[in-house]
């Protein structure tokens, strides 16, 4: 792995040598992360052989092989309408969520644990910029309240500035400072009662009044504009064991144009690891 302002690349090379090294930078033969050391594992499975290039085909002549299996990086041109994704993860903290994407579409959101082990711990994060460049800064100073509960204990995601904290101030209202510039942060906040009350959130962005009960496996968006920028709300376990996540799916191939298929992690921690895309075509 190699790092650069706190993230990491790690290289799925052959051998720990220049050249292995520059081969597989030059097949896309990678993936990132914001710092954590995970092992990530993304492959698709055909059911016929189809043609893998080194470099984009769109771009003039380059060389092709057959092959039945793709790799992080790879470009292969398929006949199939429907490939096999394997995906193998080895985290370093607790698993929040898996996205699996084509492009800038999310088809499937996986979350390693059930239902039924949602407990009273719930997440509030906010997210994105003002604009691609400088001064893309969004401020979300703000406060939470909660009525009809009471705050056990607080956990800060993702807040890494001394001068940017969550302060409780007692046992039913939370102040903060905080910037985001493209990322997230926020923080967790374990109730007394895992259904009582609502939780009021107010910050120049967004302010809202969701019930504690409504506040479920599946995140609860609100979007407030610029780019990307939102606030989520999700509800953990307690205590969240998984680590590790090995699933198989069925992708749909469109076909016309690039399908660039790949996932995002994200940790509890809030680390989070991107796969570099692999990019099928008919």
């Amino acid at each position: 792995m190699f790092g650069s302002y706190g993230g990491l690349t790690c290289m799925l090379a052959s051998q720990l040598t220049r050249e292995k090294i520059w081969e597989s930078l030059l097949c896309r033969h990678h993936y990132g992360t914001t710092g954590n050391r995970i092992f990530m594992d993304v492959r698709v499975q055909l059911n016929k052989p189809g043609r893998i290039f080194m470099e984009d085909p769109q771009l003039g002549a380059t060389g092709a092989e057959s092959t039945q299996v793709g790799i992080m990086g790879d470009i292969i041109q398929t006949k199939e309408s429907e490939v096999k994704l394997e995906i193998e993860i080895i985290a370093s903290a607790p698993i929040e969520k898996l996205e699996i994407r084509n492009g800038l579409k999310v088809l499937e959101t996986v979350r390693p644990y059930k239902k039924a082990e949602l407990g009273n711990r719930i997440r509030v994060i906010w997210a994105g910029a003002e604009y691609r460049g400088r001064g893309r800064e969004t401020v979300w100073d703000g406060s939470a309240s909660i009525n009809g509960n009471t705050i056990e204990t607080i956990s800060q995601v993702n807040m890494y500035n001394l001068e940017k904290t969550v302060t409780q101030l007692d046992r039913s209202r939370l102040e903060w400072k905080a910037v985001t510039t493209g990322g997230f942060g926020g923080f967790d906040c374990v109730l007394t009662d895992p259904q009582a009350g609502t939780l009021t959130i107010k910050t120049a962005q967004v302010n809202c009044t969701v019930p504690v009960a409504e506040i479920g496996f599946h995140e609860t968006r609100i979007d407030a504009g610029g780019l990307d920028r939102h606030l989520r709300l999700v509800r953990l376990p307690d205590t969240n064991p998984h680590l590790q996540l090995s699933l198989e799916r069925k992708i749909a191939v469109n076909s016309s144009g690039d399908n660039p298929l790949y996932v995002c992690l994200t940790q509890e921690d809030g680390h989070q690891a991107w796969s570099s895309p692999i990019y099928l075509f008919n």
